[in-house]
């Protein structure tokens, strides 16, 4: 087990087990004031016998969850991202600093695998799983159940099929078992130095699918569409509202010159795009999901090569028969159910002025 800087930090394992024992989502830890766990959406004040955390204790609870070399990778970038095990549950973190101080930001993760039934989505989330080529993408703001949709799908792979996965991330959320796959787990800086490295590595490790967690440069969309084109059933996120924009995003990612070769090679190895919302529900017992589906056929795959993206939304209102919907048509059933208020679904539409049309 590697060594932290500061090993029996006094308070440390009382609030990672208050954070478990109340499956709090997110602690804050930062100087001026309490720490904070988010439990049901709102923030709680742990103040029992505390006070407020001085710089020095935000230092100290830092360094009391990193090693020396993640310390000095911290002072170098002035960001950290990483994530630890502890009392049977895992957390991502994200170490920075504000004003000049160490600001910690906690997750508890699920104890379990998410399951693909149990998150309430469709089954062309399964049957997309079953093909043996071709780009999956889940996309939406930060919070909106990207990883674990990710996560439920590669279980789902794990689960079904006899593959070779491989998963790139930063840092690993979900720790998957080997099942009928063979499932491998890379961590960006711990075990490759970055996702351009460890997708050209990919191609020489024969797996048949890759997860990576994001595609955020124009590197990482080439080398995503690549493998995807030869033979890889490959699966990333990118924080984007809707699969109109994820398309465009793509698209822009590129200079004047290449767009045309990206949009062929995108009409071909697209397979999905999944767009995801969590919204508020009535009674504030939770969060439900609200998701729009995009799954490639033959009038998506032309849309995208004659650059006709604006047609996209038409085509999915018109696309139930394949699995393809709006976010607007999850948001709407959730309004006149109840689930939610007209203004939650309002605040996370891509078209307010549909959803008001089609409630009045």
């Amino acid at each position: 087990m590697e060594k932290m800087l500061i090993e029996n930090h006094l308070i440390k394992d009382q609030l990672l087990q208050v954070m478990i024992d109340n499956e709090g989502s997110d602690m804050y830890i930062t100087v001026w004031t309490y720490p904070g766990i988010k439990i049901g959406g709102e923030i709680i004040r742990i103040d029992d016998g505390l006070e407020k955390f001085s710089a020095e204790d935000s230092q100290n609870f830092a360094l009391s969850i990193i090693t020396d070399d993640q310390h000095n990778k911290l002072l170098n970038d002035k960001n950290l991202d990483f994530s630890f095990a502890h009392a049977g549950r895992r957390f991502r973190v994200n170490i920075s600093f504000q004003m000049g101080h160490y600001m910690t930001v906690l997750r508890l993760l699920t104890l379990n695998i998410p399951n693909i039934n149990d998150l309430g989505l469709t089954d062309i989330y399964k049957d997309v799983t079953k093909l043996w080529q071709g780009l999956i993408l889940v996309t939406g703001p930060t919070g909106s159940w990207k990883t674990t949709t990710l996560a439920a799908m590669i279980d789902y792979v794990n689960t079904n099929y006899n593959k070779h996965i491989i998963t790139i991330e930063d840092p690993i959320e979900y720790v998957h078992p080997h099942k009928k796959s063979i499932i491998e787990h890379k961590e960006i800086w711990k075990d490759v130095p970055n996702y351009e490295v460890a997708l050209l590595g990919a191609m020489r490790q024969n797996p048949q699918v890759i997860l990576f967690g994001e595609m955020r440069t124009r590197e990482e969309i080439e080398n995503a569409l690549r493998l995807a084109e030869t033979g890889h059933l490959v699966f990333s996120t990118l924080h984007t509202r809707s699969a109109y924009q994820t398309i465009t995003r793509i698209l822009d990612s590129f200079d004047a010159e290449d767009k045309n070769q990206i949009r062929m090679q995108l009409a071909d190895s697209l397979v999905a795009v999944f767009s995801q919302r969590l919204l508020k529900i009535n009674d504030g017992t939770g969060v439900k999901l609200a998701k729009e589906v995009l799954f490639k056929n033959g009038a998506i795959a032309n849309l995208i090569r004659e650059n006709d993206l604006h047609q996209i939304p038409s085509v999915l209102q018109m696309g139930s028969r394949e699995g393809m919907q709006l976010l607007e048509t999850d948001i709407i059933e959730l309004i006149e159910n109840g689930t939610i208020s007209q203004e939650e679904g309002l605040k996370y539409s891509n078209n307010p002025k549909l959803i008001k049309e089609s409630i009045l």
